[in-house]
């Protein structure tokens, strides 16, 4: 299982990322790692760095493209798809700060979903993976 954390970059980050993302995910891994003591330095960098995403919308328009899908459940700001025919099982847990994504898949469904959004940056810190999803 592969866990994706899933950031919305503001425009100017973008703008001067895009095209070699290494120092943002190395920013926001060391807001990932960094300890309490400094968590409002931390919060001030992070919020210079992403925007918030709108919960509301993101969950209607997730559960408008599953809703009849078999394989799909929503619970509140859950979403969980468990497909036994493409053998995927994923869940995204969805919050204003960022998305939480983990499955079984390299290339879960979730990710054409949130393909149209510019400047969607997904990071799995665990396996030193990341990305803008616009670019996949």
């Amino acid at each position: 299982m592969r866990t994706f954390y899933i950031f919305k970059i503001n425009d100017e980050f973008y703008s001067l990322t895009k095209d070699c993302p290494y120092n943002l995910y190395k920013s926001l891994e060391q807001i990932y790692r960094l300890n309490k003591v400094n968590l409002s330095d931390a919060y001030n960098l992070f919020s210079s760095i992403c925007l918030p995403f709108d919960k509301g919308k993101i969950n209607k328009n997730i559960f408008d493209e599953y809703k009849d899908n078999e394989s799909y459940v929503k619970f509140n700001n859950v979403h969980m798809i468990n497909d036994y025919f493409t053998n995927e099982k994923s869940k995204l847990i969805i919050k204003s700060t960022h998305l939480k994504l983990t499955t079984s898949k390299i290339k879960p469904i979730y990710f054409d979903n949130l393909k149209s959004v510019k400047g969607i940056f997904v990071c799995d810190f665990k396996n030193v993976d990341y990305f803008y999803l616009e670019q996949v």
